[in-house]
């Protein structure tokens, strides 16, 4: 059960890359940018239960979590933006 959760945390990872690419090719890119802002919490929650779960140490949990929060201020920056312009 332990090894499905980390699968499912490689194809959340693998959907928010994909968005991002569908998004920057798109004209309407709230909802995209919408959609991926909830796989992100997804993943944040996925990886926090990994931590709790001890699958991941504090220090890769630290790390791991620091790019997650990267990513989603680069993706609320985006998404503020977007959101201005309609």
């Amino acid at each position: 059960k332990i090894k499905h959760k980390r699968g499912q945390s490689s194809i959340v990872a693998y959907n928010l890359l994909e968005s991002l690419i569908r998004a920057r090719y798109s004209t309407d890119k709230v909802p995209l940018l919408e959609r991926m802002n909830a796989e992100l919490q997804v993943l944040r929650y996925q990886t926090r239960l990994c931590h709790d779960f001890h699958l991941l140490d504090a220090r890769r949990y630290a790390h791991v979590s620091g790019l997650i929060n990267a990513v989603g201020e680069n993706l609320g920056g985006r998404l503020r933006q977007q959101r201005k312009k309609g």
